[in-house]
């Protein structure tokens, strides 16, 4: 092989489509090796991966807190005497169904429990730990408030539903507190002020 060829073979190697798909490849991992390396995660990205958070969870216990504050309606009419009988038959049937959307059986409250990661930040572990509550507040706390109600409008006269809906009430009132302590700590550590947990301060129950 005269050297002119030779030489001319050697310096086009790297165009030969072995090498080229190679390259890619060699590429490929390398970005994705250098993607999934740690980083610091700034103040910035922080608190705006923990509102996030918080809104997944505002849009998702939405559903509950609406039927959580129709059923508290239902109760205070019904000890103010104001439903009537049609009322009283209507309400049993919203009332199950208030029931239902603080369970898991709902898509939101499944994706609540089951779709949300908080990111392990110091503030993320605030909020981890506030989720935690949240559930207990939606699927426990808001979901036995509801029953009671229910029973209290099928059975007035029992006096049983008064007394497990005032232990309710100061559990709704409890974690409410220990929700919003949460907050207000991870805040601390961001020095920023987050969004709020929509959990709301209830209108007492007439009786309780």
């Amino acid at each position: 092989m005269p050297a002119s060829t030779l030489i001319a073979s050697k310096a086009v190697w790297y165009r030969r489509p072995w090498f080229l798909i190679a390259l890619v490849i060699v590429i490929a991992i390398a970005v994705s090796v250098i993607s999934d390396l740690p980083h610091a995660v700034t103040r910035t990205e922080d608190a705006s991966q923990q509102n996030g958070t918080i809104t997944l969870i505002n849009n998702d216990i939405a559903p509950c807190v609406y039927a959580l504050h129709e059923s508290f309606l239902i109760y205070n009419r019904l000890r103010a005497g104001t439903l009537t009988p049609g009322d009283v038959q209507m309400s049993s049937s919203l009332l199950n169904q208030d029931q239902a959307s603080c369970t898991l059986a709902t898509g939101p409250i499944y994706d609540l429990a089951t779709n949300i990661q908080p990111v392990d930040t110091a503030a993320g572990k605030k909020i981890d730990a506030m989720y935690a509550v949240v559930i207990t507040w939606i699927t426990n706390d808001a979901k036995d408030a509801i029953f009671d109600v229910a029973m209290a409008v099928r059975q007035p006269t029992n006096q049983k539903w008064v007394h497990d809906l005032t232990l309710r009430q100061r559990y709704l009132t409890q974690d409410r507190a220990r929700i919003n302590t949460l907050v207000a700590e991870a805040s601390h550590l961001l020095g920023i002020t987050l969004k709020s947990v929509k959990v709301p301060q209830l209108a007492p129950l007439l009786g309780t």
